[in-house]
């Protein structure tokens, strides 16, 4: 694996990586949460604009890099982290190790182990609802990046209104309502406030901007299983017993909601992102 420049590195206590996605997971992610190759370079092109070219970015959940490696062909220098060693070794090819820009390591995001002030930007993509205590996390991002420096909240945005919408909320209140440990997901109003209250300066008052905008056609049967086979990010971390009764009420909703589950329809995607200035010391 592709070594990070020790002049970053500050260390931390031994860590017990003990969380894996089995291979599967990490090999079909691409093709369940990947965008199309326009959108992807168009996403990349506008990070790469907004940090500037040749940025030091930092993303924490890098995962296999389906936003790394545009941002890095766009001109950034990007170090990535993840758990999961099975997502940075599908990272960690011998085309993205010869650009000599991209650095990963394998950690907890728990302790990550780097000195503060450290890299120009940060960019986090569907990995703080992942995180226990995605609080500390935020803070500790917060700390890592240069006075000046800039945090971009991004994420997938899916129509609410469109099919996808509709099962994807009744999985999540399914999912609490079938477990007591479970609570609604954090999302990005809560991340927004934390930044906030931490002293990040909204950019642009904080307001969601549009990278790319897309359409795509689906099936309601390719959707639930994509929940079901836990290809969804927000299935993964779901017990096999509770992931079942969840897909009991997931297969009678859809069941009685759509009169086809295997007739395509249309769906708008968008991938947004928002901007906090970390403040000058």
């Amino acid at each position: 694996m592709m070594q990070w420049q020790a002049r970053w590195a500050s260390p931390v206590p031994e860590q017990r990586l003990d969380f894996s996605f089995d291979r599967r997971v990490a090999t079909d992610y691409d093709a369940v949460r990947g965008h199309p190759p326009a959108v992807s370079v168009e996403i990349g092109r506008v990070i790469a604009n907004e940090f500037g070219e040749g940025t030091l970015l930092f993303e924490p959940g890098v995962g296999t890099g389906r936003i790394a490696l545009p941002a890095l062909a766009a001109g950034c220098e990007v170090v990535g982290a993840d758990l999961s060693a099975e997502m940075l070794s599908a990272l960690n090819t011998g085309s993205n190790r010869e650009t000599g820009r991209l650095h990963l390591v394998r950690c907890d995001l728990d302790h990550l182990p780097f000195k503060p002030q450290v890299f120009d930007a940060v960019l986090c993509v569907h990995v703080l609802h992942l995180i226990a205590d995605w609080q500390a996390l935020l803070a500790n991002l917060m700390r890592l990046t240069k006075p000046g420096g800039t945090i971009m909240l991004g994420r997938d945005w899916i129509d609410p209104q469109s099919f996808v919408g509709k099962i994807r909320h009744e999985f999540r209140m399914a999912a609490v309502q079938l477990s007591e440990q479970i609570s609604a997901p954090p999302g990005a109003r809560a991340f927004v406030g934390r930044l906030i209250e931490l002293g990040a300066q909204p950019i642009d008052e904080g307001h969601e901007r549009t990278a790319a905008e897309w359409q795509t056609e689906l099936t309601p049967r390719q959707v639930l299983d994509q929940i079901r086979e836990k290809d969804d990010a927000e299935s993964w971390v779901l017990p096999d017993e509770l992931l079942v009764r969840v897909m009991e009420r997931l297969d009678a909703f859809a069941a009685s909601e759509f009169e086809d589950i295997d007739k395509p329809l249309p769906v708008t995607r968008r991938f947004v992102y928002s901007q906090f200035r970390v403040p000058q010391a």
